[in-house]
């Protein structure tokens, strides 16, 4: 055989060796990531009565799902490489939206820009957004992030919203209701759920 095509092919296969090398690493990596599906609330933690609406992997072009690709580039400042929800109806509106990105870095960012969007963006004044003190007292969370309280100017209920990052993973909780103190409620209860997993 021509030496020429004999190191082509040892550097062929080198190569080869090396991509399944480095694709085996990145999958023990990959593994000790928790999936998405585990990480959202189940169906056996809402509250008696909720209806689920949708429970699943969702993508980009969902609209339904707050970031997506209509988003502004304020609320969406990074590409998610996979996303999960579940949203309800029943005595409260809830909804658990997942969104993994390449590292923490992005997803930390990410809770920031949809923080700041929240608190100061074009329906701000309208919706009149408050952070929120941290009433749980869950201790060892693995889930960190703030949260938010937004009143509807039109039916005057209030939905409660979570932000917060594991590792590489966004999540993002809303919880609507009543304008008393069950909403609040509902909601810290389902978010210590989230924040202990």
């Amino acid at each position: 055989m021509n030496p020429k095509k004999v190191a082509i092919l040892i550097t062929f296969v080198g190569l080869i060796a090396m991509a399944g090398l480095v694709l085996s690493v990145s999958n023990v990596f990959a593994q000790g990531e928790r999936p998405l599906a585990e990480m959202a609330l189940q169906k056996s933690e809402l509250p008696e009565g909720t209806a689920v609406l949708s429970n699943g992997p969702t993508k980009l072009d969902d609209l339904s799902q707050p970031i997506n690709s209509s988003s502004s580039a304020a609320v969406r400042v990074h590409e998610f490489l996979e996303a999960y929800e579940i949203t309800t109806v029943g005595k409260f509106q809830i909804a658990h939206y997942l969104y993994r990105y390449q590292n923490a870095n992005q997803a930390e960012e990410q809770a920031r820009a949809f923080t700041e969007y929240g608190l100061h963006g074009e329906k701000s004044q309208s919706l009149r957004p408050v952070l929120v003190p941290d009433a749980s007292p869950a201790i060892n969370k693995k889930v960190t992030g703030q949260n938010i309280r937004v009143t509807d100017p039109e039916t005057g209920g209030v939905y409660y919203w979570f932000v917060g990052v594991e590792g590489r993973t966004l999540t993002l909780l809303v919880v609507g209701g009543p304008s008393n103190d069950s909403t609040r409620v509902a909601f810290e209860s389902l978010k210590d759920r989230i924040q202990q997993r």
